[in-house]
């Protein structure tokens, strides 16, 4: 496969870049809660709303905040397989364009200024932070060192299988945490995703979970992943 672009000048770049790579320093665990909204009753059928308002206080203050994700659903018998992918994907989306909209290289922001120290815009390898601070948040990133190889991450094959092969890894990484994650059964989303029919097990309903912000009560309807801060 053909990349679009020099692979081999990209991997220079990645190697010469390498000693200086870190990543922010963890202080505080900030929750950043996620909704799953289910459409109709096809388990299947949903999509998220992110509430990134906290995790992005924390970062604007100045705090590298530990992200931790708090999973919210209505039910929990959809397939986690699917799920991962599309979580991974969706989140993936709202959180480099939130960083994008709030300017995400500034100085002391944390995981949203946070990137590999080389310009990957545009390029195939996109989304890595963001699949960072997925694992991060579900407590499976403790060693992110060892998730890219560093500092062997351009070592041993051609530079297109490289680039390809540790991205492809990393996802996997990604989707084995996220279908292992924890759903709890919110109150406002079971009844919304059984309105007007029976509903399913309440075994996992927390019942003293306070009720929905008014803002995302509001775009319920709008049948659209995103996120509002």
């Amino acid at each position: 496969m053909k990349l679009p672009f020099d692979a081999k000048g990209l991997a220079d770049k990645a190697m010469s870049s390498l000693p200086e790579f870190s990543l922010p320093s963890l202080g505080s665990d900030v929750e950043i809660p996620v909704y799953v909204i289910h459409n109709s009753a096809d388990a299947e059928d949903y999509f998220f709303l992110f509430n990134f308002e906290t995790f992005v206080d924390g970062s604007k203050s100045g705090m590298f905040v530990r992200p931790k994700l708090r999973l919210w659903a209505g039910r929990d018998d959809f397939d986690r397989t699917i799920f991962a992918r599309h979580f991974r994907q969706a989140f993936a989306e709202e959180f480099d364009r939130m960083r994008a909209e709030l300017g995400a290289k500034k100085s002391g922001w944390g995981w949203l200024g946070w990137d590999l120290g080389i310009d990957i815009a545009g390029h195939a390898i996109t989304n890595l932070t963001a699949y960072f601070v997925i694992l991060i948040a579900t407590g499976t990133g403790k060693a992110l060192s060892s998730l890219i190889g560093l500092p062997s991450w351009m070592k041993a094959r051609s530079a297109e299988a490289k680039l390809e092969g540790q991205v492809d890894d990393l996802k996997t990484r990604v989707d084995t945490a996220l279908e292992r994650i924890e759903v709890t059964l919110h109150r406002d989303l079971y009844l919304h995703a059984y309105k007007g029919r029976e509903g399913g097990p309440v075994s996992g309903l927390d019942f003293d979970a306070w009720p929905l912000p008014g803002h995302l009560k509001a775009h319920i309807e709008d049948k659209t992943s995103g996120s509002w801060w």
